[in-house]
């Protein structure tokens, strides 16, 4: 291992034992990003008003992300349309949302077909889910396993965009072991996160949460109406 691997590996060691101080801070999609701190989490994001004229009632999941592996694919997407069912009266995942599109033939990365796939299924919003980073590193004394996502909500009767977020989220564990008794603890630590089947659902979770509460809950309001 190279000196700048063993420095980078005692840096986020040191990150992971303090993790309880961690804190998520959210900025504005075209803010200028400082250099984020060790310790923070940072999710940008940019709420449209457009969005207030005509809240959505209902949005579709589109996966724009195809040189993923299927199955982090699907575990985002699922947990969108998840946290999107707390903010909406309706949301269609994208498995649904991709079997629909087959059975009245249209393309739901073009403008026209989402126009008719939104008169079809009365559902007026897509969310586009782009996968912008996996990480997946084993260095045998440390594991370091991230997603990075990226969310538009588009109305899909004129393109016009209503909200988007960006946020990159992970899980690492490990350690530089300052002695022999130390060694296969760090070992053990690294291999649970690796071997955890399902460590990127829970990643992409944390994730589209995060991203999710600058998103308004509209249910109340057609409630209201």
């Amino acid at each position: 291992m190279t000196c700048p691997h063993v420095v980078l590996l005692l840096a986020t060691s040191v990150a992971v034992s303090l993790g309880g101080c961690a804190q998520t801070t959210y900025t504005g999609m075209n803010e200028k990003e400082p250099a984020t701190p060790m310790l923070e989490r940072r999710v940008a994001f940019q709420m449209n008003q457009a969005f207030f004229h005509s809240p959505p009632r209902c949005a579709a999941v589109v996966s724009k992300s195809a040189k993923v592996p299927p199955a982090i694919r699907r575990a985002v997407e699922e947990s969108v349309e998840r946290h999107l069912a707390t903010k909406f009266q309706r949301a269609i995942g994208g498995t649904p949302a991709r079997r629909i599109a087959a059975r009245i033939a249209v393309d739901l990365s073009h403008t026209e077909d989402r126009r008719v796939f939104a008169r079809q299924t009365k559902c007026g919003s897509i969310v586009e889910v782009q996968l912008d980073a996996v990480e997946d590193d084993y260095m045998v004394l440390w594991t370091n396993r991230a997603v990075g996502i990226s969310l538009r909500l588009i109305r899909a009767s004129d393109g016009k965009l209503l909200w988007q977020a960006r946020h990159k989220a992970g899980r690492g564990d490990g350690g530089l072991p300052f002695s022999p008794l130390s060694l296969p603890v760090s070992i053990a630590r690294a291999a649970r996160v690796r071997n955890d089947p399902e460590i990127f659902h829970s990643i992409a979770d944390d994730a589209v949460r995060r991203m999710m509460r600058t998103l308004p809950d509209t249910r109340r309001e057609h409630a209201v109406h």
